[in-house]
């Protein structure tokens, strides 16, 4: 048995700080006039100084089926079996839950797998990233569903965005009641919730407010743990993920790493430049080292 890794951009692998060999759908972006494919035609810096200069939301088309498919047939040239592929969780977009469905129709001679990420950006690419380090060390599928679903529940998020807009407009956000009316008077933290949706946390009047409890609300839900990995993401806010960084790194007495993710234009166009959040996964649990 031989075991391709594939996901798609959403997962932000491309400006992933560990190396891998994850192979990347790709997903087009419709800014005004344009179709863009993320990180071909467009970088994260590039959509994001053209995202703050308009007033335009953009829009996104989900990875075409030819685009899984010239990647499943470099795979089985090369003599793989099975491919897996790790896309934005099914209920985020429902391409995924479109290819599961079919998989066993459209390859012959090869496997073809879809894995339920439940979640997005690095904390999807990180998924994929295990998977490849099992297969690596000759998981079979099973093996490698079952271990990366430990590492998917042992994972948790939250982030704070600077305008609820593009969410409420792409549908991502499932829960708005009581956000609507004061959108301009709170920085509500949102988390992905345990089914791969974006969710209201809690409220709270001030941005730096928003991000000094996020920080809290990250340690305090993985205190007992021994290794955790923390990776602060954001959109277009570097300095401000590196003020977190620092924080984290002087408060975690548990940190095994911590990280700074860019959030890729892919999802960009559904939340907004000015995104801060935390993702952090505890590690003590899962077999192989990550």
């Amino acid at each position: 048995m031989k075991i391709g890794i594939t996901a798609d951009c959403s997962s932000c692998l491309e400006y992933a700080q560990f190396e891998h060999n994850v192979r990347i759908t790709r997903t087009a972006i419709h800014f005004e006039n344009e179709t863009l494919i993320d990180g071909i035609d467009i970088t994260s810096d590039e959509f994001y100084k053209r995202l703050e200069a308009s007033d335009y939301i953009p829009t996104t088309s989900a990875p075409t089926w030819s685009e899984i498919e010239k990647h499943v047939e470099t795979y089985k040239k090369l003599g793989y079996t099975d491919v897996i592929h790790f896309p934005i969780s099914f209920n985020l977009s429902s391409y995924g839950l479109n290819w599961q469905n079919l998989a066993k129709e459209m390859f012959e001679g090869i496997n073809f797998h879809v894995f339920d990420t439940r979640t997005a950006c690095i904390m999807e690419g990180y998924q994929a990233y295990y998977a490849e380090i099992l297969a690596a060390k000759n998981y079979d599928v099973k093996g490698i569903f079952a271990e990366v679903a430990k590492l998917r529940d042992a994972t948790k998020a939250f982030f704070v965005v600077d305008d609820l807009r593009y969410l409420v407009k792409s549908g991502r956000l499932t829960t708005v009641a009581g956000l609507i009316g004061t959108l301009a008077k709170i920085k509500p933290i949102l988390e992905i919730d345990t089914e791969g949706r974006i969710v209201p946390f809690e409220k709270i009047r001030t941005h730096r407010r928003a991000i000094e409890r996020m920080i809290d609300l990250s340690l305090e839900s993985c205190k007992h743990a021994k290794n955790v990995i923390y990776i602060v993401q954001h959109a277009n806010r570097y300095e401000g993920a590196e003020e977190i960084a620092k924080i984290i790194k002087a408060k975690a007495h548990n940190a095994s790493r911590v990280e700074i993710s860019v959030i890729t234009p892919t999802v960009g166009a559904h939340i907004g430049s000015g995104l801060l959040g935390i993702a952090r996964i505890i590690t003590d649990d899962l077999k192989e080292k990550i």
